[in-house]
């Protein structure tokens, strides 16, 4: 029989038992579909990643408290971060002799809380920070009204907040803020000043935070004498190995730490960079695409076995087909050929139909992501995923077909013709 007459039969037997057809295509499409859209919204997290990180600046360095940890390198951040939060190594005088070194150029220590703030009726759950003057510059956001704090505040402890833009429209409207009082943690806090939109930027929302002095933050409202993390900025962009290495040094002399070997899980602190940070995120990511991928593909699996179930089915209903044919002159190869085809068909059919849906998800599935979570959210569309599943469905079409092929093809004509 001619290939192309039995992919002709494979269409025809299909196409009589359509909803049977269908539903033994379901489990290809789904698994397929889970797929392409896992990765391609796991792509689409490592480009926001990416763009983040380059948005704020390409020459800036991280200081946290803690050793480097394997876990961190595996892409356990959330454990290492929960851990980090109760370490205390890092203190302002670290921030202000780092931005001593001659390959810095500026430095911003931060500290953070989450809090109410307060003004007349209005009443709203905020990020508060402190931080420098530097902080601004160095995330890219300038003061539109009012002015930014000063040195001078830093050092007397000054109770001045700066809002970001967002916060400000929430709290006073048309209302102008400067000069006006907010309250946060039972502290009066005097506006001196509104920052332009900064929008997202390494996963804050520059505009629901408000900014106080660093030494405001850590003794009146926090009560701590430790800073959360420091971001140095560089020279310029050759400058920041080198500025990586100052600080290293400079740490381990401040805080007693003998380490001439160059072994970072003996420090008490961590200095990375921008490139490492986005390493670290991107394993976070990868990792969590891999995991939901392999969950997804569990329906693949299901939905192979569904059609081995659907086939065996028919093999049985066509046991007289299959005799007549054999009494006809068909071979075992014939009627193999033929069982095949009808599977691999469904799987095709069904592969395809998981691609387009792949497709489709992904688009809307960006388009969602992006509205709730006020990012710019990347489409893109796995290539190499889409021709992979595609020829993962054709695979699973023969695997799973091989059996009730087989058992057709072995039917005795004679027994065949007898059967009702």
């Amino acid at each position: 029989m001619k290939l192309l007459d039995a992919i002709k039969i494979a269409i025809f037997s299909l196409r009589i038992n359509k909803t049977r057809s269908f539903l033994a295509m379901l489990g290809i499409i789904i698994g397929i579909a889970s797929v392409i859209i896992m990765v391609s919204i796991g792509n689409g997290a490592k480009n926001l990643i990416v763009r983040q990180i380059v948005s704020f600046g390409s020459n800036n360095i991280f200081i946290e408290p803690g050793p480097w940890s394997k876990r961190m390198e595996r892409g356990q951040l959330l454990q290492s971060a929960l851990e980090e939060s109760k370490i205390k190594t890092l203190t302002l005088k670290d921030a202000e002799a780092i931005e001593k070194l001659p390959s810095v150029e500026m430095v911003a220590p931060f500290v953070v809380g989450v809090d109410r703030v307060i003004y007349k009726d209005t009443n709203k759950k905020i990020t508060f920070m402190g931080s420098t003057p530097s902080a601004g510059e160095i995330m890219g956001v300038e003061v539109v009204r009012g002015r930014n704090m000063t040195e001078q505040e830093i050092k007397a402890m000054a109770r001045v907040a700066v809002l970001g833009y967002k916060t400000a429209a929430d709290l006073f409207g048309e209302e102008d803020p400067i000069g006006k009082t907010i309250r946060i943690k039972k502290t009066n806090l005097r506006v001196i000043g509104v920052l332009e939109k900064g929008g997202m930027q390494m996963f804050m929302n520059l505009d629901e935070i408000v900014y106080v002095p660093v030494t405001t933050a850590q003794k009146v409202l926090l009560g701590i004498d430790y800073i959360r993390w420091i971001i140095a900025k560089a020279k310029n962009e050759e400058a920041v190995n080198e500025a990586i290495r100052d600080i290293r040094l400079l740490l381990r002399e401040r805080h007693g730490i003998y380490n001439p070997e160059e072994n970072l899980s003996k420090d008490d602190f961590k200095v990375i960079s921008q490139e490492e940070t986005a390493e670290m995120l991107g394993a976070v990511t990868g990792v969590l695409t891999a995991f939901l991928s392999v969950v997804a593909a569990i329906s693949l699996v299901v939905g192979g076995i569904g059609i081995m179930n659907v086939m065996l089915v028919s093999v049985t209903e066509r046991t007289r087909e299959v005799g007549l044919r054999k009494a006809v002159g068909a071979q075992k190869r014939d009627i193999l050929c033929q069982f095949l085809l009808e599977s691999i068909t469904l799987t095709i059919l069904g592969g395809a139909g998981g691609i387009l849906l792949g497709i489709v998800g992904s688009f809307l599935g960006g388009i969602a992501i992006g509205y709730f979570l006020n990012l710019e959210w990347d489409f893109v569309l796995p290539s190499i995923g889409i021709l992979t599943a595609f020829g993962v469905s054709t695979v699973i079409g023969l695997i799973f077909g091989i059996y009730p092929a087989h058992k057709a093809s072995q039917l005795n004509p004679i027994d065949a013709l007898r059967y009702e």
